[in-house]
Parts: structure tokens; sequence; C-alpha cells
């Protein structure tokens, strides 16, 4: 098994391409999925990210109200369009804007970013391996959003035609790792 990093639209291009045999990830927008077979493996919630020393790093939750005129850190929106709409979406439920000060080409660059002081991040909670802690703490400091918003689907993606036993074991283990059935 080789492992990549890769964007949303790299994955399903190199699944196109027959360069992927399967791929993790967010669950992208049904009109990309034609000809693939897709299965949901797991749900992650949104959470802020900040820097232990945020001013909000002691809250028990954030709403969007409160981080609203914070900066923001995000994915890029070359790579991550689907990242952006939400977010978009999002801050359009109070009337207000994204400030999205940096994009980030993955997870790593935008956990660095957060820690190192430049803004706060929404991230799902499985991010929370990444930066759970260390001798002198903690990275980040993960807070649940109020209310809570929809959790996101984390999803195997294949194409019909190249499905193959390995693939299936491969999903079933993704599945057990879940402690689905």
């Amino acid at each position: 098994v080789a492992l990549h990093d890769l964007s949303t639209e790299e994955m399903l291009s190199q699944i196109g391409e027959k360069k992927l045999q399967v791929a993790l990830t967010v669950r992208p927008p049904a009109k990309l999925l034609r000809g693939l077979n897709i299965e949901e493996l797991a749900h992650y919630t949104i959470c802020v990210a900040v820097a232990p020393k945020h001013p909000l790093a002691k809250s028990k939750s954030i709403s969007l109200e409160q981080i609203s005129r914070e900066p923001l850190l995000g994915y890029s929106r070359k790579d991550y369009p689907e990242y952006h709409e939400m977010l978009e979406k999002l801050f359009a439920s109070i009337g207000r804007k994204p400030r999205i000060v940096g994009e980030h080409d993955g997870v790593t660059s935008i956990v660095a970013a957060v820690e190192a002081g430049h803004g706060f991040a929404l991230v799902p909670s499985c991010v929370a391996c990444m930066v759970g802690g260390s001798p002198q703490g903690p990275r980040l400091k993960l807070i649940p959003l109020k209310p809570a918003l929809p959790a996101i689907p984390v999803v195997a993606i294949w194409r019909k035609e190249s499905e193959t036993e390995l693939i299936e074991e491969f999903i079933a283990a993704a599945r057990e790792e879940k402690g689905q059935p």
C-alpha cells in the first residue's frame, strides 16, 4: 500500500486516470462521482482550532459570531473548492463573509500556522490525533462549535470497473478500524 497526500480534486483525477485504486477523502459533490463506488467510513465534527494562548482557548464552546471577525486559516481555494463553499455558506448564515488570511495546501501547514498564532481554523475533530500533546502541552486547542455543524463524512472512492479483492480487503480493514461491520 502506498499512501499519497493529495487534494480531493487530485485524488478523483488520479482515480479516473487509473493511477490510484482507492481514495480516502471528504465526500465530494455527487456530480464528481459518476462511474465511481463510494462508501462512508466515518463522520467527524467541525471544531475551532486555536493556539493554546489564544484568548478563546479556554472556552468550552465557540459560536460563529465569536470567531467571525478573527483571522481564518484554511485550505487553498484551488485544491479544496468544496471547503471554501462550506465556509461561505456557513458565514452567510450569520450575515458575514469569512475573513480568510491564509490558504494552505494541507492540514499540516494549517496546524503550523494556527500554532504560530496567525489565526484560527475550522478543522475536523480527527485532527486531534495530530495536535494532542507533547511534554510541553498540546499544540492546539480544539473547541466545539456551537451550534454544532453537520458532521463531515469521510468516504472511500474507487472505480466501479476496477474493484478487486485487494480493494475489498482495504475497504473492509478501513471499516473494521472504525468499528463498522
